[in-house]
């Protein structure tokens, strides 16, 4: 392989500038070969805004070229799993935008082709590169909170009626998965994993309260981890002006709050506050889809591509990646159903069957 890897970023709408920029800030180990889109529109309007990109004709023409070891998904997410079967059949890399996919079905079959023709697929879960939300992983992990009793993550995001007119494929069933907790909310679910472990089974009650979409604006699931530990999850795009994201972690000795990506409080059985610092939360995107830092994009490039590299598995891998989109299709299922919906019944363990 080339000392620099060759990217090709598949998508051009506002999530591939994080892309750009990142592998832009990785010079030293990575070029951006060129850049497709459906609409060519879409792609010279972004190649002119940066110093005029190379253009491929289709994913195809992107695919067969041999200057390109690896792809940047940015497309909407009904197409991720499409793009990914085909990269992978071409033996190509793949750094997959969030989600991985929108079915059971689609992501039982990307795990068999990415095993298959044994190349990398990382997920974009970029927020886990965040130095406060591995303080609190280690805190956790270290014993300093105890045993976890609560783990809750609350997402009160607005996004207007112009924001979901502004694309077709916003708020739709078939492009986007579903509402705020598939698009903006699964970063959250993927944290609270991260931080306070799998989770075992959901109740939950979703509606689109506020907006004319197909899919759900307003969402609210009590869950149960694996540790027996309870919870909260809360999304939605509805309420009035937003607020960050907020994770809370509470156990037996101590509890944990962060903002967005920002540890605003510890508190911990033996510790006086004057031995933490916290700072406030910045960068939400609560309000604006365009309001975050770019910052963990790079960082989790980085990593992607020293797994390319070092044949290793990425921080997030097809078998991670897929954690957050099975509890939110859980989710998705108990609101439909109006039952207990556990999450092997999406992603069952071995010798185990449900109906």
């Amino acid at each position: 392989m080339a000392r620099k890897l060759g990217f090709g970023i598949i998508g051009c709408g506002m999530i591939s500038e994080f892309h750009i920029n990142a592998i832009g800030e990785l010079s030293d180990k990575a070029r951006l070969v060129g850049i497709t889109d459906t609409v060519r529109d879409n792609a010279e309007r972004l190649s002119s805004r940066h110093s005029g990109l190379y253009i491929f004709d289709s994913v195809e023409d992107m695919l067969a070229s041999r200057d390109i070891h690896a792809v940047c998904i940015c497309v909407p997410s009904g197409y991720h799993a499409d793009i990914i079967y085909k990269a992978a059949a071409a033996k190509k890399h793949i750094m997959v935008e969030k989600p991985l996919a929108i079915t059971k079905e689609q992501l039982d079959e990307i795990q068999r082709v990415v095993g298959e023709n044994r190349i990398t697929l990382a997920v974009v879960s970029q927020l886990r590169f965040a130095k406060d939300i591995n303080r609190a992983k280690y805190a956790i992990q270290s014993g300093e909170l105890g045993k976890i009793l609560c783990a809750d993550m609350y997402m009160k995001y607005y996004r207007s009626q112009e924001y979901y007119d502004s694309g077709a494929w916003r708020g739709t069933k078939r492009l986007d998965g579903g509402g705020a907790l598939m698009n903006q909310g699964i970063h959250g679910v993927d944290i609270l994993q991260y931080l306070a472990g799998e989770i075992k089974s959901v109740f939950a009650f979703s509606k689109t309260l506020a907006r004319k979409i197909e899919v759900e604006d307003t969402l609210c699931a009590s869950v149960e981890f694996e540790s027996g530990a309870i919870g909260v999850i809360q999304a939605t795009t509805s309420v009035y002006p937003g607020y960050p994201r907020r994770i809370e972690i509470n156990g037996d000795r101590g509890s944990i709050i962060i903002e967005e990506t920002a540890l605003t409080r510890m508190d911990i059985d033996g510790h006086s506050s004057e031995d933490l610092t916290f700072r406030p939360a910045f960068s939400s995107g609560s309000s604006a889809a365009m309001n975050i830092s770019g910052d963990y994009h790079t960082l989790q490039i980085s990593d992607f591509i020293d797994a390319v590299r070092e044949k290793k598995k990425p921080a997030v891998d097809v078998i991670e990646g897929r954690k957050a989109v099975d509890v939110i299709l859980a989710i998705y299922k108990s609101a439909r159903e109006e039952r207990r919906v556990f999450i092997e019944e999406l992603n069952p363990k071995p010798n185990k069957h449900y109906c």
